[in-house]
């Protein structure tokens, strides 16, 4: 029966360890469209493999939209409601499906992205713009947990169309 415990203990810090690598946490602003242009609220998001948290000032979120708001400072949305998770620079766009953009329109706003060089192609959304503090709290882990979300969206849109 001893010889069960370190055993279990190790699985323990190993599924730990990688929940804690599989991670992105940075601290920044989130832009919000508002009548007279963008406005920016101190916020901290944190992405992981199955779900993004913002957590900012509690008024932000009741400040749209009064009825559907929540009544917390953060928002918690799953990883299968994100259409594709884009990064440039220091700035996080998190392109939503039709059901995450429902229910939080008043946090999205319009930009472009460019798909094709050669076409000159444009595809436009809506998204949620999280600019970082510092660029670098997105390491090459980061990165592959990025990769990893929008590899699994993007088999989850071909296969349900």
């Amino acid at each position: 029966m001893h010889r069960w415990k370190p055993g279990i203990a190790t699985l323990v810090i190993v599924l730990l360890a990688s929940h804690l690598l599989g991670q992105i946490k940075a601290a920044g602003k989130l832009l919000i469209p508002t009548a007279g242009g963008r406005k920016s609220y101190k916020g901290i998001i944190t992405i992981t493999r199955v779900e993004i948290k913002i957590e900012c000032d509690k008024k932000i979120f009741q400040l749209f939209n009064e009825f559907n708001s929540p009544k917390t400072g953060e928002i918690k949305v799953n990883t299968a409601e994100i259409e594709r998770i884009c990064v440039q620079k220091n700035t996080i766009f998190i392109i939503p499906k039709a059901s995450f953009h429902q229910r939080y329109r008043h946090l999205f706003q319009p930009c472009e992205r460019l798909i094709s060089v050669i076409y000159f192609v444009v595809e436009k959304k809506d998204a949620m713009i999280f600019i970082m503090d510092n660029p670098t709290d997105i390491n090459s882990l980061g990165k592959e947990v990025i990769k990893l979300i929008n590899k699994r969206c993007k088999s989850t849109n071909t296969t349900s169309e």
